[in-house]
């Protein structure tokens, strides 16, 4: 009897072992391993807003190298900010993006508003500035360039990364968190790792475009 309840509880421990193992692979690769790469209707998307986008930016004197777009019909747990290259015509670099946890959002559907601080995430064109936060100085300044989103500069709203989106990212949706994203573009730290340096040496800014895709 000894002996089966030793083997038993050996088993216990292996099977614990093997579950703890799977799921930090499982995290490992989603946060260290290779983005993943945009399906062929996310290119198809950005692909149809670029040239509007890249026509925007140069009205408003804007950034004609890159642009970044945020597909909130994408589950979280997906990377859906997409860093768009002028020069390459293609996708350049993805990321995790997390949504604000006001107006009834859930991890599963944001909802959007324009109000200061309804704490909801906002849609629209924004003109990414140089302006880091008072605290958060890994991230910067958004101001609204449409009506739906013209508040977003007073709102303080931000591009910044969060650790609560590394740690959350191996789920299909990052739970909601009010004091990691208020409405905010959050994304991970690997994500602006890559944002930072290129929003930095850009002379002009680049344009943000969130929306959500049909």
């Amino acid at each position: 009897m000894k002996h089966k309840k030793k083997w038993r509880i050996l088993w216990a421990a292996m099977l614990v072992v093997l579950a703890v193992a799977t799921f930090g692979l499982h995290w490992a690769w989603k946060y260290y391993g290779k983005p993943e790469l945009p399906d062929r209707r996310v290119y198809k998307t950005i692909e149809e807003r670029a040239d509007k986008a890249l026509a925007f930016a140069r009205r408003h004197n804007m950034n004609e190298h890159y642009a970044l777009f945020v597909d909130y019909s994408v589950p979280s747990g997906t990377p859906r900010l997409y860093v768009w290259d002028y020069r390459k015509r293609k996708i350049a670099a993805s990321t995790y993006a997390m949504h604000g946890p006001g107006g009834g959002s859930t991890d599963k559907r944001a909802r959007f508003s324009n109000r200061p601080g309804s704490k909801c995430s906002a849609l629209g064109r924004f003109l990414v500035t140089k302006e880091h936060g008072r605290r958060n100085k890994r991230g910067f300044r958004l101001k609204g360039m449409d009506i739906d989103n013209q508040t977003a500069y007073g709102r303080a709203l931000m591009i910044h990364q969060s650790g609560w989106v590394d740690l959350n990212c191996w789920r299909k949706y990052i739970p909601l968190n009010g004091r990691c994203c208020a409405g905010c573009v959050t994304v991970s730290s690997r994500g602006m790792n890559y944002l930072y340096p290129i929003i930095k040496r850009e002379t002009k800014p680049l344009l943000l475009w969130s929306f959500v895709s049909g």
